[in-house]
């Protein structure tokens, strides 16, 4: 009975060696440095156990530098997998992470820039739609017939822009380019009866207000020191406390003769 007790702990001990000395290592193959969108992306997760391949189902974890775009997989370990990078991949650095039993591996790569935009008319409205994964910064020259002016914009990834269009009632050929992407339409009725004779575009931010907005970035008029849209307000308040300055310098003369 000794002997058997005895057969049974060394049969334990041996097992519980075997299993602490199985030894895991994990890394990624296949990334390349950088990728266009549109392109897969083609990676494998060598999981080895005590040198020998196995297959596992691990974790896999994309995210840009900033972690505001994560994306989460669980994979199979040994076996080429594909990610396809889409439009709502940010131009940044990248890195993916692996995860399995307590060990991780992280390998870093680029997503190259993808300027992209589309320009379109409906009604009076002129958009200008971010679909690029680079803030849209381009001037765009806007032409209503024979009246040209250029516009700054400044677009984040995923975001829009709508301007108004104005002009005196007629129909009109516009024309819209920012130098790489074109844009054409005939015979767009317009009628601005509040703008004069003005023709051009105007901020749909600032539409309601009837302030028509200037060839400056509409994104950024709130940052100056004075918003362009109130600038009107505080002219009139300024010449009032002035009238109001002088009649009282009149008052006092007065008084003293």
């Amino acid at each position: 009975m000794k002997r058997v007790m005895i057969i049974i702990a060394v049969c334990i001990l041996f097992s519980s060696l075997t299993v602490v000395s199985a030894e895991y290592s994990i890394d990624i193959s296949g990334l390349k440095q950088s990728y266009a969108v549109g392109e897969q992306i083609a990676y494998t997760v060598l999981l080895l156990q005590d040198g020998k391949a196995i297959e596992k189902n691990v974790d896999v974890v994309f995210s840009d530098d900033f972690s505001k775009d994560v994306i989460k997989i669980n994979v199979l370990s040994n076996v080429q997998n594909v990610l396809l990078v889409n439009e709502n991949f940010s131009s940044l650095g990248w890195h993916v992470k692996v995860s399995h039993e307590g060990k991780d591996v992280t390998r870093s790569f680029l997503i190259l820039e993808n300027p992209k935009v589309e320009f379109s008319i409906e009604g009076d409205k002129f958009i200008i739609k971010n679909k690029g994964n680079v803030r849209y910064t381009r001037d765009v020259n806007v032409k209503i017939g024979e009246e040209e002016n250029v516009y700054t914009q400044n677009i984040p990834i995923g975001q829009e822009k709508i301007w108004i269009l104005v002009a005196p009632e007629g129909t009109y050929n516009i024309e819209i380019s920012d130098g790489i992407t074109k844009f054409i339409k005939s015979n767009v009725h317009l009628n601005s009866p509040t703008t004069g004779n003005v023709i051009g575009v105007m901020s749909g931010e600032f539409h309601t207000t009837g302030f028509a907005s200037s060839t400056l970035d509409p994104d950024n008029l709130d940052e100056g020191w004075i918003s362009m849209d109130k600038l009107p307000i505080a002219l009139v308040f300024i010449g009032a406390v002035v009238g109001l300055l002088v009649l009282l310098f009149i008052s006092r003369k007065f008084n003293k003769k």
